[in-house]
């Protein structure tokens, strides 16, 4: 487990090495706008079986896949205009979403759908764009624990176990909520984890389902 420092470069230096390793479909974890994540090639099978490894997770549990923008998000989910406007006003948000048949089955946890965000962290923004791909974005923990704003309490989580190959070191994150996840593949759509949604958007969300 390699750890190197995001450094004082805006984090270039990093971005390439985390590039370099995503290419080669091996495990980084990386800062992101809610807790350190486990990013891998959401597309190489291997690169995410791997990550199942990481957290020791169960085979049925998906994991959430970060894009850089609707564009990218097009090749692992489908989501009409309209739904990308209405997600777009929802914020940083999980968006379930119908998944296209070529996602690997074992990242969907055998699901007809996906998971997929797009975050507003300026490294990973910069890492999604310059690796030109979906990657994963589940929390850097094993299953049942974190998840961890702290680089230590990573580096500590997976001593003794199945690592990762790299560590993206920027310290201590700011303790932000966790992103909300909204099943979009229900009518009305599901909140399934409620995190910081604008109040009109929750309301509306709350508002529908009460009519069900």
């Amino acid at each position: 487990m390699r750890i190197i420092p995001l450094g004082t470069d805006h984090g270039v230096g990093a971005t390439l090495e985390a590039v370099r390793c995503l290419k080669l479909g091996e495990v980084v974890v990386i800062p992101t706008d809610t807790t350190y994540a486990l990013a891998a090639d959401a597309l190489n099978e291997k690169a995410v079986k791997k990550v199942f490894s990481i957290k020791m997770r169960g085979a049925d549990q998906a994991l959430p896949v970060l894009v850089s923008d609707f564009d990218m998000l097009d090749k692992v989910a489908a989501a009409s205009k309209e739904l990308k406007e209405y997600i777009q006003q929802c914020g940083s948000i999980t968006a379930v979403l119908p998944a296209r048949g070529w996602v690997p089955l074992l990242l969907r946890g055998g699901k007809l759908s996906i998971g997929v965000r797009i975050p507003s962290h300026p490294f990973v923004e910069r890492l999604i764009k310059a690796f030109g791909g979906p990657i994963t974005g589940t929390s850097a923990n094993v299953s049942g624990r974190g998840p961890y704003h702290k680089i230590q309490d990573v580096i500590d989580e997976f001593e003794g176990g199945v690592e990762p190959d790299v560590v993206i070191d920027a310290g201590t994150l700011p303790q932000n909520s966790v992103s909300a996840v909204i099943d979009f593949t229900k009518k009305p759509p599901m909140i399934l984890r409620t995190g910081v949604l604008p109040k009109n958007v929750l309301m509306e969300l709350l508002g529908s389902q009460n009519k069900v």
